[in-house]
C-alpha cells in the first residue's frame, strides 16, 4: 500500500491534495480558495498503533481494520476530510468536520481495531487540544503465550455407570505443566439439578492453562472468598497452578454431578519451593484449592489439595476431589499492591531553548520456561522550554485500565531503583524457575540517553518520582540535536500552496517513524535534529506513505517555491 516517488517536493505536493481533498464534507465550503492558507480542520489528531511487545514491524505488516463509535464519532473524518479512514503504517489521522463541530472542543469517541493475528481492541479516546498524539496498544495473540493445553476422551457406560477406571491428562506441549482427571469404576453422572443422566457413554474434556500464561483473565477482574465464605480484600491473588476446567456430557447433556468424587491432579515441579514458607516442597503439604463457575466471577474456596507424587521424580502433584464440575486454581494471595501509580517528573540543568520528548522504558528479559524480552513504555515525557509539561502513558484496551504496562511491573521498578543497579536479575523459585531481569532506560526519539536510572528516580507511596539532572543525562547527544522552524509552500501550474493541517512523520536512527507534529499555515517546529544529517521524512495520504529528504543547515527552514511535478498538479486541477 506504499509508494516511493522520489521528488524533492513530493511531500508538499500530497498536502495539495490534502487541501483540495478537505473542500467537502458534508455542505461545500463555498469560501474555500485554493492557494490561500484555510484553517480547515482547526482540530486534528495522530492515533499510533503500538505493540505491546515492541514489535513494530509487526504493526507495520499487518493491515488494521478501523472502525468508530460513540458520542463524537461523527464528528471524524480523515485528513483527506474523508468519512472512510484508514490506517496507514501503524497510524490513523484524523480531522474534526468544520460542519460537524467548530472550534476545540472535547470530543469522546471509541475506536475499535482488528486485524491479522492481533487481538481485536476497543479504545476510549478523548481529543481536547488543536493537535493531539494519542498511543493506543495492541497485543499479538502468536506472541502472547497462551499456556494452554487439552485432552479429551470418551469412556464407555453400561447401566449409566462406568466399569472401569478412566483418566484424562493434558501433555506440556503448550503448557508448562499437566492437570489430569481421574473417574472411578461405579461412577454415576448426574445434571444441574441431580438428575441421574442416562447414555452409552460420557465424554470427558480437560484444559490446563497453567500460571505463566498471558491470557488468563486478570485477576482483579474476580471476588476471591476464603473457607469462610468472607471476601477477601485485603490482598492480591495470583494464579500458582494456572486454571484447570473439566467438562463433561452423557448424551448431550452436561454433567454438573457424581456419585463418586473425582480425582484431580495438577503438575508441578518436584524441586520447586513452597510459596508461603520458602522451604522445599515435601510430600502432603497442603494448599487450599479455589473453584469457578463458567458464568460467574467469583472464586471460592473448595478445599485442601495436597502434595503427592508425580509421573516422574522431577515432579509432584497437587491432588485433590470434587464431586462438581467447574474450573479449579490454586492462588497466593499477597498484600496489595499499587494498582494506581503517581508521578513527580521533572528535570534540571536542560537547555532552556529544548523542546522535546522523552521515554522511560522498562526492558523485561525472560529466561527458563517460555522466555521472552521485549520492551515497554511507561511515561512519554514532553518538555517544552527545558521544563515538563506533561507525562502521559500508553492507552490500553477496555479491561486493562488496572494493568497497564508500569502498573504491572511495579514491584520490579520499586526493586530495581532500590538496588541502585542499571538492571537487577530476578529468580523466582516458587513451583516454575524463572529468570527474570529489569532495565529503566530513558531514551528519545531511538536514541537511548540513560540506562540507569536507580540515582535520579524513587518509588515510594504508590508514586514514581523522577529527577533529571545534567550529570544523569548523555548532554553531548542531546547538544548535537537542535529545533527546527520550517516554513513552507510550493507551486502548482503558478498556484502557490500553502500546507495546513497536514501530520508529519520522519525515520529515526532507530529505523521507526515517529509522528513529529501538524503543519500549521505552512509552519511547525521539528525537535531533536542535527545539522547537516539527512533525514527520511513521510506523509500519508488516502492510505499511501510518501516520502522525502531533508537536510537542515541551520534552525530555520524555509521554501517558497518547491516546484509540484506536472502530472500531480494534473490530477488535482491544475
Amino acid at each position: 500500500m506504499k509508494k516511493y516517488i522520489h521528488k524533492k517536493a513530493i511531500i508538499l505536493a500530497i498536502a495539495i491534495i490534502g487541501v483540495a481533498g478537505c473542500t467537502k464534507f458534508i455542505d461545500e465550503i463555498n469560501d474555500f480558495k485554493i492557494g490561500i492558507t484555510n484553517a480547515i480542520f482547526e482540530q486534528t489528531a495522530v492515533l499510533e498503533l503500538k505493540d505491546a511487545l515492541g514489535n513494530y514491524q509487526g504493526i507495520i505488516d499487518t493491515d488494521f481494520t478501523v472502525t468508530f463509535s460513540g458520542a463524537d464519532a461523527d464528528k471524524l473524518v480523515s485528513e483527506a476530510g474523508e468519512f472512510n479512514i484508514t490506517e496507514t503504517d501503524g497510524f490513523i489521522q484524523l480531522g474534526i468536520n468544520p460542519n460537524k463541530s467548530t472550534g476545540v472542543k472535547e470530543l469522546n469517541f471509541d475506536v475499535t481495531i482488528s486485524g491479522g493475528s492481533y487481538r481485536t481492541e476497543t479504545f476510549p479516546v478523548t481529543l481536547k487540544d488543536t493537535v493531539s498524539k494519542i498511543n493506543l496498544t495492541l497485543f499479538d495473540e502468536i506472541k502472547i503465550y497462551k499456556g494452554q493445553n487439552e485432552a479429551s476422551t470418551t469412556a464407555s457406560l453400561t447401566g449409566n455407570t462406568t466399569t472401569t477406571a478412566t483418566t484424562v491428562k493434558t501433555t506440556t506441549n503448550g503448557s508448562a505443566n499437566t492437570s489430569a482427571v481421574t473417574i472411578k469404576t461405579g461412577t454415576q453422572f448426574k445434571d444441574v439439578a441431580g438428575n441421574l443422566l442416562s447414555g452409552g457413554d460420557v465424554k470427558i474434556a480437560v484444559t490446563n492453562t497453567d500460571a505463566l500464561s498471558d491470557v488468563l483473565p486478570s485477576t482483579s477482574a474476580f471476588t476471591f472468598k476464603d473457607n469462610n465464605g468472607t471476601a477477601i480484600t485485603d490482598k492480591e491473588a495470583s494464579f500458582l497452578s494456572g486454571n484447570t476446567q473439566i467438562k463433561m456430557e452423557v448424551n448431550g447433556t452436561a454433567v454438573k454431578k457424581f456419585n463418586n468424587a473425582i480425582d484431580v491432579a495438577i503438575e508441578i515441579p518436584s524441586d520447586a519451593t513452597n510459596p508461603t514458607t520458602g522451604n522445599p516442597l515435601q510430600l502432603g503439604d497442603t494448599f487450599p484449592v479455589y473453584t469457578n463457575e463458567d458464568d460467574s466471577t467469583d472464586w471460592t474456596y473448595h478445599g485442601l489439595g495436597t502434595i503427592t507424587a508425580g509421573a516422574t521424580a522431577a515432579t509432584f502433584n497437587i491432588s485433590f476431589e470434587t464431586t462438581h464440575l467447574s474450573n479449579y486454581a490454586i492462588f497466593k494471595f499477597v498484600d496489595v499492591g499499587c494498582w494506581k501509580i503517581g508521578h513527580n517528573i521533572t528535570v534540571n540543568d536542560l537547555p532552556t531553548n529544548f523542546n522535546g520528548a522523552f521515554e522511560v522504558k522498562l526492558r523485561h528479559k525472560r529466561s527458563g520456561y517460555f522466555g521472552k524480552d521485549h520492551t515497554l513504555n511507561i511515561f512519554e515525557i514532553q518538555i517544552q522550554n527545558g521544563k515538563v509539561v506533561s507525562v502521559n502513558t500508553p492507552i490500553y484496551p477496555f479491561g486493562y485500565s488496572a494493568r497497564t504496562s508500569y502498573l504491572e511491573y511495579n514491584g520490579e521498578i520499586k526493586d530495581l531503583l532500590a538496588s541502585g543497579n542499571d538492571k537487577i536479575t530476578t529468580n523466582s523459585g516458587g513451583w516454575m524457575p524463572i529468570i527474570d531481569e529489569y532495565q529503566l532506560s530513558l531514551t528519545s526519539k531511538g536514541v537511548t540517553y540513560l540506562t540507569n536510572l536507580s540515582n535520579f528516580a524513587a518509588f515510594a507511596s504508590c508514586v514514581l518520582s523522577i529527577n533529571l539532572s545534567k550529570a544523569g543525562i548523555d548532554y553531548l547527544k542531546i547538544d548535537t540535536l537542535k529545533n527546527i522552524n520550517i516554513d513552507v509552500s510550493a507551486s502548482c501550474s503558478g498556484n502557490t500552496i500553502v500546507l495546513d493541517g497536514f501530520p508529519l512523520y520522519v525515520e529515526r536512527d532507530n529505523g521507526v517513524f515517529s509522528y513529529e507534529g501538524t503543519i500549521k499555515k505552512g509552519k511547525m517546529t521539528l525537535t531533536g535534529f542535527e545539522l547537516g544529517k539527512e533525514y527520511n521524512f513521510k506523509t500519508v495520504y488516502k492510505g499511501n506513505a510518501y516520502y522525502h529528504k531533508w537536510t537542515f543547515t541551520g534552525e530555520t527552514f524555509k521554501v517558497t517555491d518547491f516546484e509540484i511535478p506536472a502530472n500531480l498538479c494534473s490530477e488535482i486541477g491544475f
